[in-house]
């Protein structure tokens, strides 16, 4: 199997030194976790954005003896700014980390960011097999999965953001072309991935305000297919960390760094020179621990690294001045001839140097204001095979989520952190070895390596589902009519509204024709069928219009049902009704041509006659008031064609039918219906091997597809 890996960069880079080429390679945690596909003699490909001339890759390509198949991709000077700077870095990170001030929108970088993914998306394709497996990496590729997937339909796709995914409300700043393209273009994975489960609530949240589209436990359908969504905290390759522990040039660098600062306690900390990873937080955290406790002076340090990161863009200048400006006043304040409270340095380390500071501090003090993961703090538990040390860990991490035997803080509350570091300091042994124990016990078990496995296997198990509905052709309906005929006892399953009977623009109005009444009344006169009118209409309008006819009704989608007499499955006081009927109210009077319909056990809002963009929008607002309206209550909300409905959450159609299969066996069964209400029918029918067909071109769990509801009447005509 060839897997196709595609990240911004690549895990090796071509320079020029002294006019000779040298090979620069990465040894990131996602190289590790690509190379440990290679099982089963996988082929590892890697698509990423050249950082390097085509000149410097065609003379020195032939030194790279790496395990990738490398795809450099050579974007333009303009395009790869706007595409990476001016969009990726100025727009989607600092929104997703939940700066929104930091926002610097340009529309023309927008058509950059996609103009790039555009040209990946092409190089991709041509080299595409059909058995391939893509996986899509992080916030600047957003859009490719869906551009693969219009020039590659069959192509299978996992794609996994590496930052946070933030909150509806934050998204929804963006202007919004921009934000539905960003939202749209990732359902064209077959498998979405992060981090934790509060960014995958977050990013299904979204998908039902800005599209409209539906989860169940996590799975969405979409364009005829099944799109899960799912977590996977990422980690570090452990058995790196863990065994430089003993290795001698480390043991060296331990060693030096504990006799420069014998007889003082060390923090330390190390993070990419970015606004959101909280450094001024921790400075100023320090500082107030140093006030709170003076008798530490000359008895602790400090050691912080800040690694360069995007120093061409004018928000990370500012920021490394800040820093270094903060660094000052507090040495300047607390500090004298004999002792440096903080002592920096920016820039980068090596391994053997990080490795020394790991396992030779005291106190890992990490503080991120935000964080998608935060693999440092992996690293530094991964590294204390001495079973020492106390990490002092942001709860605004990914990483904190997992990470629960560290020392949680709020980064924005100085005087907290402050505490935490006299915690720590006066942690008993016992207490400070049990802690590390576990979080390196949590550490081993979900490594980096499991990561890639564990997201690979999903892929391949989303991707394995069948794809429905398919059009209900001469050869369906045929093998469907010998089925029915050669079955003793026959359940026929059929919505009203949409299946049977076109939408009014009243729900009054679609009263059913003498000729419905007729087809419906031939079918229930055959002795071997069992007819079930399954509809979401009220049970006094049911029994105006079928009542007289020898079939059993379902009304409000499973709250009333009738065979000789109407009966009502609730017994709930439903104290709800009340207070959702005023909300829906107040909607119908701001949105012109909306209207409610109270039925005895739900309420409903439509929007069909409200024109499309504005009917949608207000309807994005009712579902996401009524979602914490109804927090803690039985009832759900239904988010239906054109109306939303709120109705109590133990009955659907699919369990008001389940009595029939429990009671019954039958030789036959069908289910028609139109609504995503009928998903549920859809559902529990296919557990009994009967035939679903969906009514209609939207995506369903159905197996079969039928265009229009003439056509409904002629498949009936065939079983009378």
């Amino acid at each position: 199997m060839r897997i196709i890996n595609i990240s911004y960069r690549l895990p090796v880079s071509f320079k020029t030194k002294n006019g000779n080429i040298e090979l620069k390679s990465s040894s990131g945690g996602l190289v590790s976790a690509i190379l440990s596909l290679k099982q089963n003699e996988n082929e590892l490909h890697w698509f990423g954005v050249a950082d390097f001339t085509l000149t410097e890759y065609q003379q020195g390509k032939n030194l790279y003896k790496g395990e990738f198949i490398l795809h450099p991709i050579f974007l333009s000077k303009d395009i790869n700014f706007g595409f990476y700077s001016g969009f990726s870095n100025a727009v989607i990170w600092p929104l997703f980390h939940y700066f929104p001030s930091f926002v610097e929108f340009n529309a023309n970088y927008f058509e950059f960011y996609l103009e790039a993914n555009r040209i990946i998306a092409k190089n991709v394709c041509e080299i595409l097999q059909k058995d391939d497996t893509i996986w899509i990496h992080d916030y600047q590729l957003l859009p490719l999965a869906e551009m693969i997937r219009e020039l590659r339909p069959d192509v299978k796709i996992g794609l996994f953001l590496h930052i946070p995914f933030p909150s509806y409300e934050l998204i929804r700043l963006l202007p919004k072309y921009c934000r539905d393209t960003l939202v749209k273009s990732m359902f064209g994975a077959d498998l979405i991935g992060f981090h934790t489960y509060e960014y995958a609530q977050h990013f299904l949240h979204t998908a039902q305000m800005i599209l409209g589209i539906q989860h169940k436990q996590f799975n969405l359908l979409y364009q005829n297919r099944t799109i899960k969504v799912d977590v996977f905290p990422i980690s570090i390759s452990y058995e790196k960390f863990n065994t430089a522990f003993f290795d001698k040039l480390i043991e060296e660098e331990r060693v030096k760094l504990k006799k420069i600062y014998e007889g003082k306690k060390i923090i330390f900390s190390v993070d990419r020179l970015d606004y959101t990873k909280g450094i001024m937080c921790r400075l100023q955290g320090f500082s107030e621990f140093l006030h709170l406790f003076p008798e530490w002076k000359e008895k602790i340090v400090f050691l912080l690294v800040a690694v360069p990161s995007r120093s061409d863009l004018k928000r990370y200048k500012e920021r490394k001045q800040m820093i270094e400006l903060l660094i000052s006043e507090i040495n300047g304040k607390y500090g004298n001839l004999k002792w440096t409270p903080i002592v920096y340095q920016y820039g980068s380390v090596e391994f053997r140097q990080l490795l020394g500071l790991y396992t030779s501090c005291d106190i890992a003090l990490i503080s991120p204001l935000r964080d998608g993961m935060n693999l440092v703090a992996k690293e530094f538990v991964a590294s204390r095979q001495d079973e020492d040390g106390v990490l002092l860990l942001s709860d605004m991490t990914g990483a904190a989520k997992e990470l629960t035997d560290a020392l949680l803080f709020n980064p924005l509350d100085k005087n907290e952190i402050a505490l935490k570091i006299k915690t720590a300091i006066d942690m008993p042994d016992e207490e400070r070895k049990t802690r590390m124990i576990n979080l390196r016990t949590q550490v081993k078990t979900y490594h980096v390596e499991k990561w890639s496995q564990d997201f690979m296997e999903k892929l391949n198990a989303v991707c394995s589902l069948k794809s429905f509905p398919q059009t209900l052709e001469y050869e369906n309906k045929r093998e469907i009519l010998i089925q029915y005929q050669n079955a003793a006892k026959r359940l026929i399953l059929l919505d009203y509204d949409g299946t049977l009977t076109a939408f009014k623009s009243s729900p009054e109005l679609a009263i059913p024709s003498d000729g419905l009444i007729e087809l419906l009344n031939n079918l229930c006169k055959n002795p071997k069928n069992e007819i079930v009118l399954v509809s979401g209409r009220d049970h006094e309008t049911l029994e105006r219009w079928f009542g007289k006819l020898p079939l059993t009704l379902i009304a409000e989608h499973g709250i009333f049902i009738k065979k000789r007499e109407w009966k009502s499955t609730i017994t709930d006081a439903m104290d709800w009704k009340a207070g959702v009927l005023n909300i829906m109210k107040q909607f119908a009077v701001n949105t012109s041509g909306a209207f409610l319909e109270e039925k005895t056990y739900s309420v409903c809002w439509h929007y069909r006659n409200v024109e499309n963009l504005k009917g949608f929008a207000q309807s994005r607002e009712l579902v996401n008031l009524l979602t914490v309206y109804l927090n803690g209550v039985n009832a759900t909300i239904i988010d239906g064609n054109k109306v939303i409905e709120v109705k109590p959450s133990q009955i659907n159609k699919g369990t008001s039918i389940q009595r029939n299969f429990d009671m019954n066996v039958y030789d036959f069964c069908l289910a028609i219906g139109d609504d995503r209400t009928d998903e549920d029918l859809f559902e529990v029918v296919s557990q009994y091997n009967g035939i679903s067909i969906k009514v209609g071109k939207e995506t369903s769990k159905a197996k079969y597809r039928l265009e229009t509801i003439q056509l409904v009447h002629s498949l009936l005509e065939l079983l009378k």
